[in-house]
């Protein structure tokens, strides 16, 4: 998985080195709005390599990235506040999802939205997705949008700063990502067994 990432990342420098800073904030606005298909493990690395031959300077792709991130998690936001709302309150208990779990939903982010929001896109593996359940449970969005902003600049600039210095950390700082990842993975996966013997014990309807 390494090889592959490592690789890409290299294929990556070619491409969006000649996109210019426009580039950057279209790759960074379209890895936030296709999730998982353009993976910011790839592309920032990628921007900050380019930092280091020259070709682009820190900031103005620090601000171009942030900028790209921000819309594109906040046009998911309103994808699936507009759309996924609406489909899951009508097709949801086809993926074990009913009323009773948007409720439980809605008062998790109406309480604890802020958090939720800044420490899923601190963590690698849950940033993709924060914007769905944020847009499904319709959280604040002034709330929303700052703490969207102030939590993806932490690990924005760290993907940036670990392909600046690609010649001394990317290999190791990639691998810990890697296994980082990998742990997340897993706990992601017991949630959702979880989750499902819940609804197939019943579980879920003796608590509010």
């Amino acid at each position: 998985m390494f090889e592959i990432l490592s690789s890409s990342i290299d294929k990556a420098v070619g491409f969006l080195g000649s996109l210019g800073y426009a580039g950057v904030f279209w790759a960074s606005l379209l890895d936030r709005l296709t999730i998982f298909l353009i993976p910011a493990e790839i592309i920032l690395p990628a921007f900050g390599i380019l930092v280091g031959q020259g070709k682009f300077s820190f900031w103005p792709v620090m601000v171009w990235v942030t900028l790209g991130n921000f819309f594109g998690n906040l046009a998911l936001y309103f994808i699936f506040m507009k759309g996924g709302r609406p489909f899951l309150e009508r097709y949801g208990k086809y993926f074990l999802i009913t009323q009773h779990e948007l409720g439980h939903l809605d008062r998790l982010f109406l309480k604890y939205g802020d958090k939720i929001v800044f420490w899923g896109y601190v963590l690698p593996s849950s940033r993709s997705v924060i914007p769905i359940p944020a847009g499904i449970s319709r959280m604040n969005l002034s709330k929303f949008s700052l703490f969207t902003f102030l939590g993806s600049m932490p690990l924005n600039f760290l993907y940036v700063y670990v392909g600046f210095k690609a010649d001394d950390y990317i290999q190791k700082l990639l691998t810990y990502f890697e296994k980082f990842n990998y742990i997340l993975a897993v706990l992601l996966i017991v949630l959702v067994i979880w989750y499902i013997y819940r609804h197939k014990t019943k579980r879920h309807l003796t608590h509010d």
